[in-house]
């Protein structure tokens, strides 16, 4: 690996951590002379850890401006939201007769991963395992464009929880989704679609109110390196 590499690297780890940590507040400009002042690097390395942390959703380069940390309003968060839902009803529509044993059994160990990954208050671990429930359903509606715009989704709105949920802080409620996820199972295996319908809207019904959009103590981007 050269120097080069091994800078940008570095700058791509630090902001990645830092954003992913909610150690940088949402809309915080990342500037480049800041970060090339503290670290004696010339912008190129700069530019491309930023680019790639843009293409990842957690950045917007805002052309003439410059880049910042992803910033939802909150009706933006609604909206990803409600969009999610609607796609994830069109795929239960469409995979309910095509889900096997075999993928309950692996929709069923997501949700026991989901709840090791809330014990040990690990959120990438529950991300991960939240997203291949919903993944396992929407690949079996067949769709590759379902599965590409739910995929999308989920990665969007993750990055809202990651951001956002209020139970990775102290005093917090426990998450539902556990509980939906197994109702979803049950629901499905008894193809009630109207339940189905009802219990996804509850279940994103309840990951908007799960954020926290309050007040936070953030730090700079210079005191990061």
């Amino acid at each position: 690996m050269t120097r080069k590499q091994s800078v940008e690297q570095l700058i791509y780890n630090t902001l990645k951590s830092a954003i992913l940590s909610r150690k940088l507040a949402p809309g915080n400009q990342l500037v480049e002379t800041a970060i090339s002042n503290q670290l004696n690097v010339s912008r190129t390395p700069i530019r491309n850890a930023i680019r790639k942390l843009s293409a990842e959703g957690l950045v917007n380069n805002i052309p003439n401006k410059g880049a910042f940390v992803v910033n939802p309003t909150r009706d933006e968060i609604i909206q990803a939201y409600n969009l999610r839902k609607e796609l994830e009803i069109i795929a239960v529509r469409d995979a309910i007769t095509y889900l096997t044993e075999n993928d309950y059994k692996r929709m069923e160990q997501s949700i026991k991963d989901e709840n090791i990954a809330l014990e040990n208050k690990h959120l990438m671990n529950y991300l991960e395992s939240n997203k291949v429930f919903h993944m396992i359903i929407a690949e079996r509606s067949e769709n590759k464009y379902l599965v590409e715009f739910i995929e999308k989704l989920i990665n969007q709105t993750n990055i809202y929880l990651i951001l956002f949920d209020s139970f990775f802080e102290e005093l917090s409620t426990t998450p539902k989704s556990p509980i939906g996820h197994a109702l979803i199972i049950s629901l499905l295996k008894k193809k009630d679609l109207p339940g189905l319908k009802e219990t996804l809207t509850l279940h994103y019904q309840f990951a908007i109110e799960s954020l926290a959009l309050t007040d936070r103590v953030y730090q700079n981007v210079d005191e990061l390196f």
